[in-house]
């Protein structure tokens, strides 16, 4: 057994774990957004049942009900919000600039999710709207990581 265990090392280099937290901070940071999301709206698992039988009552997709609007921007803007926290941390940490920049763009995008879901609360865009706007967002935000990744951090 001695024998698998050198040849591993010599193989693969000594097996240094490095110590990362990022994993239990972004589950810490879930838990406590779906918390909120609760405190928000404690009616919440009523209000999507209300919306699903709503569609299948008009055979059609429906408008979901108030809270459940104000959740999922509530929900999306801290999911959002955690990612820049994230960034912080690992600038803090001098930990890797690519995931550094990887938090950034994603919390971007899902900050800008939770506004134009604010938008359609407020019936400034439709659904349909909203859905095309991320779209095309998140696909510029990949090619600016992917053109920034490349050009800065080699």
């Amino acid at each position: 057994m001695a024998m698998v265990s050198q040849e591993l090392e010599t193989c693969f280099g000594l097996g240094l774990r490095e110590k990362d937290y990022m994993g239990l901070v972004s589950f810490g940071t879930f838990i406590l957004a779906v918390g909120i999301v609760f405190v928000v709206d404690p009616k919440l698992f009523s209000d999507f049942r209300l919306w699903i039988d709503q569609m299948r009552i008009m055979e059609n997709l429906v408008r979901p009900p108030r809270g459940l609007i104000v959740s999922a921007i509530v929900f999306f803007g801290l999911i959002g919000l955690s990612d820049f926290f994230k960034a912080g941390i690992r600038v803090w940490t001098a930990q890797s600039r690519r995931q550094v920049l990887a938090d950034i763009l994603s919390g971007a995008a899902l900050t800008l999710f939770a506004y134009l879901i604010y938008l359609y609360s407020n019936y400034t865009l439709g659904w349909q709207m909203v859905l095309a706007v991320e779209a095309v967002a998140v696909g510029l935000l990949v090619i600016l990581y992917s053109i920034m990744r490349s050009v800065f951090l080699k």
